[in-house]
């Protein structure tokens, strides 16, 4: 099975052979690594650790400080591809929750609506039941009124008899 050759794996393997070939000073080299993946950025730094290591050994002091400081450049390549990335995952975690938290309260609110139809519909229902119901009261109401009043209202026997007397007083004034 061959692996895929990309741009950065080529990159990688041609720092690793410059190194194998050169036998050294590889840590003047100038590379770009901002397309190289971390664990190629991870083995190269225990490739250049090894470098310093060797150059050390050998007394090549000057080499050896150019390794140290490529390490640490690595370094800080490798925190900013790190944090990059967790920024990247960041944001997509942020868009997924909140793509989460919409399609949620949309639910809700469907829901919500459905409910709040179905409670509106049933309090319209029981408002017509007891429209009807107050109708039927007040038809009971005035029928039994009717029955027990009369249509034609009687005069009182007090008025009756202010009525004579008001009847009187005019014909003797006359």
């Amino acid at each position: 099975m061959k692996k895929k050759e990309t741009k950065e794996t080529k990159d990688y393997d041609r720092v690793r052979t410059d190194y194998l070939s050169t036998n050294g000073s590889i840590a003047s080299k100038s590379i770009d690594f901002s397309r190289i993946n971390k664990n190629k950025i991870e083995e190269y730094i225990e490739l250049m650790k090894e470098h310093q290591m060797n150059c050390v050994k050998a007394g090549n002091f000057i080499e050896a400080e150019l390794a140290k400081q490529r390490v640490i450049q690595l370094k800080k390549i490798q925190e900013k591809k790190d944090y990059n990335s967790a920024l990247k995952r960041q944001s997509v975690d942020k868009k997924n929750f909140n793509s989460l938290k919409d399609k949620e309260l949309n639910e809700y609110k469907k829901q919500f609506n459905n409910k709040y139809a179905e409670e509106i519909s049933k309090l319209e229902e029981m408002l017509d039941e007891l429209r009807k119901k107050h109708e039927e009261e007040l038809g009971e109401y005035f029928t039994n009124f009717e029955r027990n009043y009369p249509k034609e209202i009687k005069p009182s026997n007090e008025l009756i008899e202010k009525q004579r007397q008001l009847e009187y007083y005019i014909k003797t004034e006359e």
